[in-house]
């Protein structure tokens, strides 16, 4: 499919968009202290690294997509309302003296 391109391409507008020029003058202040600083700080901002990163990930499921799924799958626990319906809808007819009793009692 050609979501990743897209993911890919969004993320270059994004990184273009939001970038510092390399024609500006570094500060003091802007360089990172120490190795994990820079690791951490590669130039993106939070929303490019999450494009990013769900254009790397494995999956193209969508959230929702992903509840469907699980709702589909699990066991449904069946209540005692339901339960009582479904015993009445397979109860055998009853007899005439039972509807008897059950209509003087």
């Amino acid at each position: 499919m050609s979501d990743k391109g897209f993911l890919a391409s969004v993320c270059g507008f994004f990184k273009s968009l939001f970038s510092s020029s390399p024609s500006s003058a570094p500060t003091s202040s802007a360089k990172p202290s120490s190795p994990a600083a820079a690791k951490t700080n590669d130039g993106l901002t939070g929303v490019e690294r999450y494009i990013r990163n769900q254009s790397n990930s494995g999956s193209q499921l969508t959230g929702v997509e992903k509840y469907i799924r699980n709702k589909a799958t699990t066991v449904t626990v069946i209540t005692s309302v339901e339960q009582y319906i479904r015993n009445k809808a397979q109860a055998k007819p009853m007899t005439g003296v039972e509807r008897y009793i059950q209509s003087k009692g």
